[in-house]
């Protein structure tokens, strides 16, 4: 896949969000000591947000090695093609932490700009 295509990049985002999904279901146990902030005392991030957000990549970057990359948890790459993936790995951290059932994996794909 080279072309900017956005059934393209929608179908490898959704297939990139349902694995850092699955991941992120599986990894809630036992994470709690795994908490870290960045900005404030209140905005959290934790060793799943990091292994989620690399995962993403990781497959983006397989299947679209020129695309740039700027992730929530400080993945930024410059690319070449046209296409910046722009991916916030747990979006309602502090949801999931609870275990409450709103959060999400989100992927975006912005192209030229």
């Amino acid at each position: 896949m080279t072309a900017a295509d956005p059934a393209d990049l929608l179908a490898l985002a959704t297939r990139a969000a349902r694995e850092a999904g699955g991941l992120l279901r599986a990894g809630r146990e036992g994470m709690a000591s795994e908490l870290d902030t960045k900005t404030s005392p209140t905005d959290i991030v934790t060793a799943m947000d990091r292994a989620a957000e690399e995962l993403i990549v990781t497959r983006l970057l397989a299947e679209r090695p020129a695309d740039g990359m700027l992730g929530e948890e400080g993945g930024a790459r410059p690319g070449s093609s046209g296409v910046r993936w722009l991916i916030d790995p747990i979006d309602g951290t502090v949801n999931y932490l609870y275990r409450l059932p709103s959060w999400s994996v989100s992927i975006a794909a912005e192209l030229d700009g």
